[in-house]
C-alpha cells in the first residue's frame, strides 16, 4: 500500500465533511467511524484499486492506495482532494454568514462548509439525477446496480453509461424515466466538452443555466450539481427541504430565503450547515 500526505490551509474536518449529505451513502463509498476512514474504489486509466483517506491532523489527511500500478500518486491525490474541496478558501463564506448563520460560520472555522463530492463531476451528476422523484432506498438502490454493472466495482466512466445503453439501465439496473435522460446528458457534455472521458467537468461551462439546459434537469438537480461545485447561491429545493422547514422552522423555502437574502451567494452553505448542526448535534459526530 502506497501512501501520501494532503495539507490545507484551512482547517478541513473529514468527519464534518462525511455527514455533510447522504452521499457516503451510495457505493462505493465505505467510511469506518470507528478509525475515521474514508475510502471508495476508482478506476484510474483503466487500472482498478481503492483510494482512502483518514485525519492525521486539522489541516493534514492522510491518503493510502491500493492498485493503480503505474499511476502517478497526483492523479490519486488530486481526486482524494476533491472529495473534501481541499482547494476551496472558505474565508468569504464565513463573512456572508456572519449575521445570518453566526453559529453555522463557526463551524467553518472549526472545518466544516464542505460537502462531500465524488472523484469526478460525472459521479456526482449521475448520482444527484437517481435522487429525484425517489426514496433515498430507491437512489441507494439504483446507485448499487450501476457501480455493480456497468462499473464492475467503481463508478462508470460516461462511455461506460454509453456503451451500457439506455435498455438495461432501465431493465437492469432499473432507472426508469432516468435512464433517458443521463443518457441524453452524458452524450451532450461529452459533445460539448463540459465533462471529459474520465467524468471531471469543466466548472465554468456548467453553470446552472447549461444545466437547466440539459434534457431532464430541473432547478433541484441543477442546483445540487452546482452546490458541489461550490456554488452555494441556491438552496436545491426538494421534498425534504420543504417538509423540514415547514417542520422545525414553521416557514417556507420562499419565506426562509427571502428571510436569509443577506447571506447572498452563501445562502445555500448557510442552509446546509443548519441541517448539520440540528440533524447531528455536530459534537456527536
Amino acid at each position: 500500500m502506497a501512501s501520501a500526505s494532503l495539507e490545507f490551509a484551512w482547517p478541513i474536518d473529514l468527519a464534518l465533511t462525511v455527514a455533510s449529505h447522504g452521499w457516503v451513502h451510495l457505493e462505493p463509498w465505505r467510511w469506518d467511524a470507528e478509525t475515521g476512514t474514508l475510502s471508495h474504489a476508482e478506476r484510474i486509466g483503466g487500472e482498478r484499486g481503492t483510494v482512502s483517506v483518514h485525519q492525521r491532523d486539522p489541516t493534514r489527511l492522510a491518503v493510502a492506495w491500493e492498485g493503480f500500478p503505474g499511476v502517478q500518486p497526483s492523479e490519486i491525490l488530486r481526486r482524494a482532494a476533491r472529495w473534501v474541496s481541499a482547494d476551496w478558501d472558505p474565508a468569504a463564506a464565513i463573512d456572508a454568514l456572519g449575521a445570518g448563520f453566526a453559529e453555522e460560520a463557526a463551524l467553518i472555522v472549526r472545518g466544516a462548509g464542505r460537502m462531500l463530492r465524488c472523484s469526478t463531476f460525472y459521479e456526482d451528476f449521475v448520482k444527484t439525477v437517481l435522487t429525484v422523484n425517489t426514496s433515498w432506498s430507491g437512489t441507494c438502490r439504483m446507485t448499487a446496480a450501476v457501480v455493480a454493472e456497468p462499473g464492475e466495482g467503481a463508478f462508470p466512466e460516461p462511455a461506460a453509461i454509453v456503451d451500457y445503453g439506455e435498455e438495461r439501465l432501465r431493465r437492469v439496473a432499473k432507472l426508469g424515466f432516468r435512464a433517458p435522460v443521463l443518457m441524453s446528458a452524458t452524450r451532450r457534455m461529452l459533445d460539448d466538452g463540459a465533462i471529459d472521458t474520465a467524468g471531471n467537468g469543466d466548472a465554468e461551462r456548467i453553470d446552472h443555466d447549461y444545466l437547466i439546459g440539459l434534457k431532464g434537469i430541473g432547478p433541484y438537480a441543477a442546483a445540487h450539481c452546482r452546490m458541489l461545485l461550490n456554488d452555494f447561491s441556491r438552496i436545491p429545493v426538494d421534498s425534504v427541504v420543504v417538509a423540514h422547514l415547514r417542520e422545525r422552522h414553521d416557514t417556507s423555502p420562499t419565506e426562509f430565503i427571502a428571510a436569509r437574502a443577506e447571506c447572498g451567494a452563501y445562502l445555500g452553505l448557510g442552509y446546509r450547515l443548519m441541517r448539520l448542526k440540528e440533524k447531528f448535534q455536530v459534537a456527536e459526530i
